[in-house]
């Protein structure tokens, strides 16, 4: 009787030891392929410059500066910045609806293996125009720019990353990035 109370004794440590053993082994694996997966967040600077040139004579320069991570792990964009006013337009004598003019930017930033960073950007600006022919119509002109843009930057480079033309007034649009590892 006492050989077979120490042989079930023997028996139940065995199956206990290798339970654990069996246990701490994908613990130590799984930590270890997420360390290798998770790549640290980089903070970076983003500015961008939207400028409005008549000819030569520069109308507007318009800076944005803001923050946005290098994070592979996002699924949308880290940084939105929203500038900009809700005008008032008549649909009718009784009737007023709300338009939203300004500067949209949505911005996310990934780490490329060569140490520069990939930029998903979408820019949108609208503006009322201020041609003389807007105000003989009832309603104003809105003037809009959209695009969606992926520049390759490295710390400190400034590109200009978009040039467009005015279809109504002939006014050239650029849009410049400039990008900032923040340490």
């Amino acid at each position: 009787m006492k050989k077979m109370f120490a042989m079930a004794g023997l028996v139940f440590l065995l199956a206990t030891s290798v339970s654990v053993r069996a246990q701490d082994t994908p613990q130590s694996q799984s930590n270890t392929k997420k360390s290798d997966i998770t790549q640290a967040v980089t903070p970076l600077r983003i500015q961008v410059v939207f400028t409005e040139f008549d000819g030569d004579k520069k109308l507007a320069s318009l800076p944005y500066t803001f923050s946005v991570n290098a994070d592979e792990r996002r699924t949308r964009p880290s940084s939105q910045v929203r500038n900009g006013a809700r005008i008032p337009v008549a649909i009718d004598k009784e009737k007023i609806n709300y338009m939203d003019i300004g500067t949209n930017i949505d911005c996310s930033a990934l780490l490329q293996d060569d140490g520069r960073y990939k930029l998903t950007m979408n820019v949108e600006r609208s503006s009322i125009s201020q041609d003389s022919n807007a105000s003989a119509l009832s309603a104003p002109i809105v003037r809009q720019f959209r695009a969606e843009i992926n520049p390759v930057l490295k710390d400190g480079q400034t590109i200009e990353s978009i040039v467009a033309t005015d279809p109504l007034n002939g006014h050239v649009y650029h849009v410049s990035v400039t990008l900032t590892v923040l340490k």
